[in-house]
């Protein structure tokens, strides 16, 4: 039977039986086969060699003679039976002493495994014998393999008892179980083995009992404590004590003392200790804790110094020693220097209970000192050493305050408040999400990562609105994984929340992460998974967003049925507006244009939605710039009405002039209710295009007029669209401007800016304003001189110079136009940006010479992108 056992001094590991994983994991009789399996091998290998080497042997048969007498002799034996090999197994292990010993007993077992042996009257002994081989091995090592046996210990005596023990060897089975659970940190599964073996197993009672205290110590309850006293004065009682144990008992003794608050009697137990030294190390340990009460933290530092590096009969007051210095340097703001006492305490005594609250501290410190690597690695150890919240116990820090802790931490790395030079801590977050089961939930833990991922996402959304545009370029692909990420971290919690009435919730913000991160593909399957949870409330908008998705995947038929069933089964909800409006965009991209129109104007007629509604601008605006365009598209179709079809003396207004009328009103009420859109820049260009368009009708009613007050009035008229477009061109243009000078100009942004540029200079030259628009022709061709815009524009100056009886210089115009044709690079032709090629162009600029007077009423606002 197992010995008590005393403190040993290390030795090499080596020397112990190696007793591998237990079975459970499938790999446990691998891991048994190989304790044993040396000696197997060496008799397969005598006799390979014996058969392969039979012609080279015959020259000794005698001896082979001899050996084979020897062996009939031996299998003359009658062979054991398996349950006879298990009996001597047993009685091997309850007998030994050493390493050698204890290997015999596992390799019985091991065959008897090989056998596939059970038992009737002890089920679980082979595995029994493996954890009780494995228990003692622990007991004579140190530091991580000693933990590492104890582990491996408690999983085959949990299996032993799972397959079944007999009241024979119970007692010894609740010691060994009961102790490796105690050392693995699994404290309040092993309190009630450990109660048993004191009862039952006399020959380790001492032992038991000692750890049991401990356990009963940890607690401080009075009720515990008082048991704890009650066992410590059974053991004192114990005949053969040596002088050690003695000492060590008396050690505790004290230490209950203390915990009651009765000092008097600690002292008088410590004077019964033969040992001065481990009694000056509880008195000092003591002392200093009193004075740390009291705030005096140098002075406990003092006392505690010579404590923490002498390891007396208790080690354990040095690594109380070394913890507390930890604590004292903290208190006193010595950050460096309570950091250098945790991880002293740390690297001493990993497995401890001092060793962990070390571990959780200097996580913290290595935090606030911007040491966020150090620190994950200080809360991952710390985390890892936690198996069971509901057994954790420790003297020092409670499971409370473990959580506290890593929360904190948690929320400090997600706190956009601590991000400086753009370095954030995110990640570090997310990282300790993943280390936080079993402390806690593992949904909890998910949730953690989830928000963390999240919270990423937004603030690199943040940092991209508020970012140039050159400082974009360069986020958006950073930006849109971050948001994938996060929607897939979403999707793990959902995962996990299926039976969960958060489930759906789980799964929708899933998909809207994957819908702004542009992963249309994966946001359509989740939020399809969504769709079919039936969620009552939220189905009309998600819906509403499928169709989205449908309409940028360009699955535009299956994006008009989700559209319109939201709009028929859900007429009142606002979701309904919104699908609405799509539905205008779909019919848009499917080039159904009325139907667009319609479905727009409906919007704006409607009597449940008001201006202030978002579907309300943005129908307003969607419908002004379509009727833009199908102004355009009039035009360039010349369907337009001619003068033929009207009556004598009256000129008819064209069908694109109903357009851009239309295109006018739409967005002259835009652009007045809405200055701060974000589509004001592209509504004031459109409506300034409307306008010039507009002017071209009085132009032509002017050659059919037939007195000089007909003439002056058309003239007004076209005056008056052309400086009402002009008024919006100067607005564009100034707000383009600020908007360039802080990078924050899109691309479409910057076509505008030189529309208007061009653009501006156009009007002015319309409206006879020449010299404005020289000086605007010549900022236009300084900012853009590498466009055939800049052809149009000396040309224009050519005839404003003309105009101002300045000759000389509109010669200069077309000539300075012929040499910047000439240098223009021939990408400039084939970017696509004019219909012209460059002997077109030289030839009109010839042409132009000659004829420059008959184009002083051209309209020539250059177009965006064809617009």
């Amino acid at each position: 039977m197992a010995k008590e056992t005393k403190a040993q001094p290390e030795s090499d590991e080596s020397a112990n039986v190696a007793v591998q994983d237990p079975p459970e994991k499938k790999s446990g009789d691998a891991d048994i086969e190989s304790a044993a399996s040396d000696s197997v091998a060496l008799r397969a290998r005598v006799t390979g060699f014996v058969k392969s080497r039979w012609k080279i042997l015959a020259g000794i048969v005698p001896v082979l003679l001899l050996l084979g007498g020897y062996l009939m002799s031996l299998s003359g034996e009658p062979e054991k039976t398996p349950k006879e090999t298990l009996a001597e197994a047993l009685q091997i292990l309850g007998s030994s002493t050493d390493t050698k010993t204890r290997s015999e007993a596992l390799e019985l077992a091991y065959a008897l495994k090989k056998q596939e042996y059970l038992d009737p009257d002890f089920p679980g002994a082979l595995y029994f014998i493996f954890g009780v081989v494995a228990f003692q091995n622990a007991e004579e090592l140190h530091g991580e393999a000693q933990d590492h046996q104890y582990l491996i210990a408690s999983r085959y005596l949990r299996e032993a008892e799972r397959r079944a023990i007999d009241q024979e060897h119970r007692p010894e089975w609740c010691y060994a179980l009961g102790t490796s659970l105690y050392k693995s940190g699994s404290i309040q599964k092993s309190r009630p083995l450990l109660e048993e073996a004191v009862s039952t197993f006399a020959e380790n009672k001492l032992n038991a009992s000692m750890s049991l205290t401990d356990i009963y110590l940890d607690h401080k309850e009075p009720s515990e404590l008082k048991q704890a006293f009650d066992l410590n004065s059974e053991c004192l009682q114990l005949e053969d004590l040596d002088p050690e144990m003695r000492d060590r008992l008396y050690l505790q003794r004290a230490q209950i003392f203390l915990a009651q608050g009765k000092n008097t009697e600690a002292q008088e137990v410590l004077d019964r200790v033969k040992q001065q030294e481990s009694v000056n190390q509880v008195t000092l340990v003591f002392q200093a804790q009193t004075l740390m009460a009291e705030g005096n933290y140098k002075e406990a530092l003092t006392i505690l110094a010579p404590v923490k590096d002498n390891l007396g009969l208790e080690r354990k007051f040095s690594r109380q020693a070394s913890y507390l210095m930890g604590v004292c340097a903290e208190s006193l703001g010595d950050a460096d220097g309570a950091i250098d006492f945790f991880e002293q305490t740390t690297h001493r005594y990993a497995g401890t209970q001092e060793g962990l609250a070390a571990f959780l501290r200097l996580a913290e410190l290595l935090r606030k000192n911007g040491r966020t690597e150090e620190s994950l690695i200080a809360y991952r150890t710390a985390l890892r050493s936690i198996h069971s919240p509901d057994e954790f116990r420790n003297r020092w820090i409670s499971l409370q305050s473990v959580k506290t802790y890593v929360l904190n931490a948690w929320n400090d790395w997600v706190d956009e408040d601590r991000i400086k030079d753009d370095v954030t801590y995110f990640n570090a977050a997310i990282q300790l999400s993943d280390y936080l089961p079993p402390l806690l939930p593992e949904v909890q833990s998910k949730e953690l990562a989830a928000n963390a991922n999240r919270r990423w996402a937004e603030y690199l959304q943040r940092r991209y609105e508020e970012a140039t545009v050159t400082e974009q370029e360069s986020l958006r692909g950073e930006l849109n994984e971050h948001w994938k990420q996060s929607g897939r971290a979403y999707f793990e919690l959902a995962r996990r929340l299926t039976t969960s009435d958060r489930y759906g919730d789980i799964l929708a913000i899933s998909a809207d992460h994957f819908q702004k991160g542009l992963d249309f593909e994966t946001a359509l399957k989740v939020l399809t998974r969504f769709i079919n949870t039936n969620p009552e409330k939220q189905m009309p908008q998600a819906l509403v967003q499928r169709g989205e998705i449908l309409l940028e995947l360009d699955r535009l038929d299956e994006a008009i049925n989700h559209f319109e069933r939201v709009m028929t089964n859900y007429p009142t909800d606002v979701s309904a507006f919104e699908a609405q409006y799509l539905l205008g965009i779909v019919y848009l991209e499917k080039n159904e244009l009325d139907q667009a129109q319609a479905v727009w104007k409906e919007i704006l007629e409607s009597s449940q939605l008001t201006p202030k509604a978002k579907q309300w601008g943005d129908a307003l605006f969607s419908l002004g710039k379509l009727n833009f365009h199908q102004g355009k598209i009039a035009e360039s179709e010349k369907q337009s009405e001619t003068a033929e079809d009207a009556p004598e003396g009256q000129i008819t207004g064209s069908r694109q002039n109903r357009y851009y009328e239309e295109a006018t009103r739409r967005l002259t009420e835009y652009v007045k209710r809405y200055p701060e859109s974000e589509k004001i820049s592209e509504a004031r260009y459109l409506l300034a295009r409307s306008l010039q368009n507009l002017s071209d009708q009085p132009l032509r009613e002017m050659k059919e007029a037939r007195t000089d007050n007909a003439r002056q009035e058309l003239k007004r008229k076209q005056f008056g669209y052309l400086n009402q477009a002009l008024t919006q061109l100067q607005y564009l243009n100034r707000d383009l401007r600020q908007l360039e000078n802080r990078d924050r100009l899109d691309a479409l942004g910057k076509q505008l800016l030189k529309s208007s540029c061009f653009g501006k200079a156009h009007i002015l030259y319309l409206t006879e304003e020449y010299a404005e628009a020289i000086k605007s022709y010549h900022d236009a061709v300084n900012r853009y001189p590498q466009c055939t815009e800049v052809l149009i524009a000396y040309m224009k100056m050519s005839g404003c110079y003309e105009a101002l009886g300045k000759k000389n210089e509109a010669k200069s115009m077309l000539e300075q136009a012929k040499i910047i044709l000439k240098q223009m690079p021939d990408s400039v032709f084939e970017s696509g940006a004019t219909n012209l090629g460059r002997e077109e162009w030289n030839r009109w600029l010839d042409w132009s010479r000659e004829f420059r007077d008959s184009d002083s009423r051209t309209s020539a606002l250059p177009p965006v992108n064809g617009a």
